[in-house]
């Protein structure tokens, strides 16, 4: 009795290879077992049955083109001190295994820093040291236990994939009005009129078939393959199981002289599927889920034409452009750096945290952080908004799965079993009442009952709601987010440049005016941040003559310093300035001494009395790095005394939160990005609020126009809706299936009927998510 291989599922032929009481099919299979186990793996084999697949054996030189450096450079994302991400197309993804193992991939390979997958592209992202791990050799690693890279172009992939599809639609309906053509006796009742014509046609009809069953229909029978391979059913299994079915019978009745068949309705169930399919990729495609450059990202840039700058879209920046960052805002693109130096943080792209110098002349790569004096920079290479939502998607994130779409999906494999039983025991009962009605039973049951629609139901929901919200100021990084929405307990706001305006504040200076001269070093230490209070100051002393500082250095939550003249020069807090003082506000001062107190006085945006009303159902808390001298104006507002929190440094507001979420709260963290990275990225929900088009936080959730902040009880209250749509067309979908079964069950329903029926349950949900949606948010919420 043969037994098949432990990890790859293949059947053993001849002796098989054991280890550790496991059998394998090869030594390729055991080899990558051994890999695995020695990396503390075992996991992989428990989300999925037999889930590896089988290693190649490739020579060691397969991938040494990928050693020269003109051929490198077209996979090669970023690069810096022998640090590089690629992302490489890896076609033989296919399970939960799959990511885990590559995900994981760190573990077992040295050289090798992270990987993440793209599960529906099929694409990984791999960030490597080149120096312990040359591109050939990490190629041939993944290779070697069963993920091959595709190295060919991907928009010549994608446009064949397109034609392909039309093709395969193409072929089915050429088949389907043509058997139906040499099927008409079969209508009208005068088949047996003329025997050899009927047996021709229905020779015709079967050679007519076979490219609908190889080509048209191949990708069902691969993907329902791959399915009962792992264990897990999927809804290609049910609809593979209808076309072998329906198939099957046609071909012995066209053999055995009874005419067509069904060939004409088997015909036609591929055709209504792959219309069924083109109808959903063409609404997935209008919903923006790969979220490219022409959704919502809210980047820009800010150009250099001589003396004037010009706020531009990062789309519209052509090679050879200058451009303006600040500090803390993201570089748009590939550029070289013109000012004689800068610090850049990476950690968006490469996930660590040191801060790397750039000189003048080299190249900054897209995705990096400026981080002191604002630079100036040359376009090297045009980009736009899909590069760094990639980037944004991938940074390190919360783990929490998306249960709404889990939901579905368990509702569906549930429906799936039951569904089989359903087709069994209907197929017994009709053998007691007329056999030969058993196919076209069995048929109807499997076409007109397939989940399709539920299924669907969940991602065009969620992602109608990521549209509405994205039209009226949130932007959300993914689905998941939506649900993360539904369960929050508590909000928490940051106070300065979040709950007030930072364009607006009231500054009073405690010591006499300042001299010309030190205003302008005061007016150029604050030019480059991007934090409201110093941009409040460089509004108040206007643009002087430029003065050359050095050792500029901003640090989050305490200040700025800066060197003029060998003096150094400080502004921020007391303790930061060394300042013997208990007052809030900001200090100036040089080696020491204090030149000058500014005290601000907030104004808080409007509209916040009300959406502080509105949020009556949350525990809502006040988070801020300033002394108290809001408190009276906080509790006014409607703020709880005992939730409003000063002087609080960014580790004390991340601290804050782990306890809340150590309680059982799930925290929603409202904060303007830049001393808050910390605790938006540990909240359950981090909103970032943008003020302008330069600025955002990759370890946010979420981007929330600092205007639509009084809209946050309706982005909450659409996320109810979102539940109530869902069980909507949960219902509808439920109710749809259960009248096609009954008609299916009841021998009244053909499979050419179930078949035309089967794409319109699809597009009914569909249609119905889509409605249910965009009737209660026309503009937004």
């Amino acid at each position: 009795m043969s037994e098949s291989c432990y990890h790859c599922g293949d059947t053993i032929f001849g002796a098989p290879i054991v280890l550790k009481e496991r059998e394998f099919c090869c030594e390729g299979c055991k080899n990558v077992f051994l890999l695995l186990e020695e990396g503390n793996l075992g996991d992989f084999y428990r989300y999925e049955k037999n889930p590896g697949l089988k290693p190649s054996t490739s020579r060691n030189d397969k991938y040494k083109f990928l050693d020269i450096a003109d051929i490198q450079s077209r996979y090669i994302r970023f690069e810096h001190e022998g640090t590089v991400r690629v992302v490489l197309s890896l076609p033989s993804i296919h399970c939960t295994s799959c990511i885990y193992l590559l995900e994981n991939a760190h573990k077992i390979q040295a050289g090798i820093k992270s990987c993440q997958v793209h599960f529906a592209k099929k694409e990984a992202s791999i960030l490597f040291n080149i120096n312990e791990l040359p591109f050939s050799e990490l190629a041939l690693f993944l290779d070697r236990i069963g993920y091959p890279p595709n190295f060919e172009q991907k928009k010549a992939d994608k446009s064949i994939i397109n034609k392909r599809f039309l093709l395969k639609m193409g072929v089915a309906g050429f088949a389907f009005g043509s058997i139906m053509l040499w099927s008409a006796p079969e209508y009208v009742g005068i088949e047996n009129d003329n025997p050899a014509f009927r047996n021709f046609s229905a020779y015709l009809a079967f050679i007519v078939s076979l490219p609908v069953l190889i080509f048209s229909a191949g990708e069902y029978f691969v993907s329902a393959y791959k399915a009962v391979r792992s264990r897990y059913l999927n809804l290609d299994v049910p609809i593979t199981i209808g076309i072998i079915a329906l198939y099957a019978q046609s071909s012995y009745a066209i053999f055995s002289h009874q005419g067509p068949g069904y060939m004409d309705s088997f015909a036609g169930f591929i055709f209504f599927l792959l219309i069924g399919k083109w109808f959903q990729s063409l609404s997935y495609r209008s919903l923006s889920f790969d979220r490219d450059y022409t959704a919502y990202f809210p980047v820009a840039s800010t150009r250099l034409e001589g003396e004037m700058e010009d706020i531009v879209a990062i789309e519209k920046l052509v090679i050879g452009d200058s451009i303006l960052v600040r500090n803390e805002e993201i570089i748009p693109c590939d550029a070289v750096l013109v000012s004689d130096r800068a610090m850049v943080d990476y950690s968006f792209v490469t996930g660590e945290s040191e801060p790397v110098e750039i000189l003048r002349g080299h190249t900054v790569y897209a995705g990096g952080k400026m981080l002191g004096n604002r630079s100036t920079l040359q376009v090297k290479a045009t980009t736009d908004r899909s590069h760094l939502t990639q980037l944004w998607n991938e940074a390190i994130n919360k783990s929490e799965e998306n249960n709404l779409v889990r939901y579905q999906d368990r509702i569906a494999q549930y429906f799936l079993v039951a569904l089989l039983i359903i087709a069994g025991t209907s197929s017994i009962a009709w053998w007691f009442v007329e056999p030969s009605l058993i196919v076209k039973v069995v048929v109807s049951i499997l076409i007109v009952a397939c989940p399709c629609a539920l299924a669907l139901s969940a991602p065009f929901t969620l992602g109608n709601l990521m549209q509405v919200m994205g039209k009226s100021g949130l932007y959300l990084k993914n689905t998941s987010v939506i649900e993360a929405m539904g369960v929050i307990t508590d909000i928490i706001f940051d106070k300065t440049g979040t709950l007030t305006d930072p364009a607006r504040y009231e500054i009073i200076e405690t010591f006499p005016k300042l001299s010309i001269e030190m205003e302008q070093v005061l007016s150029e230490m604050t030019k480059g941040s991007t934090h409201p209070l110093s941009q409040a100051l460089h509004r108040k002393f206007g643009s002087r003559n430029a003065m050359s500082l050095s050792a500029f250095e901003e640090l989050k939550g305490d200040g700025i310093k800066a060197v003029f003249e060998s003096s150094e020069f400080r502004l921020g807090n007391a303790k930061f300035c060394g300042i013997s003082s208990s007052e809030g506000g900001v200090f100036f001062t040089r080696n020491g001494e204090l030149l000058q107190h500014f005290q601000f006085k907030s104004t808080f945006r409007p509209g916040l009395k009300e959406l502080v009303s509105s949020l009556s159902d949350y525990r809502l808390h006040v988070l801020s790095g300033d002394a108290a001298t809001d408190l009276d104006a906080l509790k006014a507002i409607g703020f709880q005394e005992e939730n409003i929190h000063f002087q609080l440094k960014p580790k004390d507001k991340f601290d804050f939160i782990e306890r809340l979420k150590a309680s059982g709260a799930k925290v929603m963290m409202v904060g303007d990005g830049l001393n808050d990275t910390g605790a938006l990225g540990s909240a359950h929900v981090g909103v970032a609020i943008s003020e302008d088009m330069f600025r955002f936080t990759p370890s946010s959730d979420a981007i929330l126009d600092a205007s639509s902040l009084p809209k946050l009880k309706n982005f909450l209250q659409s996320v109810s809706y979102g539940k109530l749509v869902l069980r909507s067309c949960l219902g509808f979908s439920l109710f749809y299936n259960s009248i096609g079964l009954s008609f299916a069950i009841s021998a009244t329903l053909t499979p050419f009927v179930a078949a035309i029926l089967m794409p319109v349950s699809s597009v009914s949900v569909v249609l119905l998510s889509t409605l249910m949606v965009r009737l209660k948010y026309p503009k937004g919420v």
